[in-house]
C-alpha cells in the first residue's frame, strides 16, 4: 500500500487560521525518503543516535514548497520532538520561508 503526506492542512500562523489547499504534487515515503537532510525543518538524534528528520518542506531540487511549508506548521503540534525546543526553531524556519514568498512579487 502506498502512503502519501497529506496535501491539505488547517494552517494557524501569526494565530489566524487558514485553509491550505493543495497546490503541489503529494510526496511519497520514497520522494520523501530521497531527500537530503536540507530538505527539513528539524533534524534530531535521538539518545540511540537515530536520526529524525521533520517537516519536509524542500523538493528535490532544493526549492521551497510553500504548499508543503503550511503543511509543515500545521504538522508542527504533532511531532514527537527529542528536544522540545527544536520545536520553536522549526517553527521559526517555517515562518521565515512564509515572510520571504509574501515579499517576492507574484510571477
Amino acid at each position: 500500500m502506498r502512503r502519501v503526506l497529506p496535501a491539505v492542512a488547517v494552517v494557524l500562523v501569526a494565530g489566524v487560521a487558514a485553509c491550505a489547499p493543495a497546490a503541489a504534487e503529494q510526496w511519497t515515503r520514497s520522494y520523501v525518503a530521497a531527500l537530503p537532510d536540507s530538505a527539513f525543518a528539524s533534524v534530531e538524534a535521538t539518545p540511540d543516535g537515530k536520526k529524525l528528520r521533520h517537516l519536509p518542506h524542500h523538493d528535490r531540487t532544493g526549492r521551497v514548497d510553500l504548499p508543503h511549508v503550511r503543511n509543515a506548521l500545521s504538522r508542527l503540534p504533532e511531532v514527537d520532538w527529542v528536544d522540545p525546543a527544536n520545536a520553536a526553531a522549526a517553527r521559526a524556519h517555517l515562518k521565515a520561508h512564509l515572510e520571504d514568498a509574501r515579499r517576492q512579487p507574484h510571477e
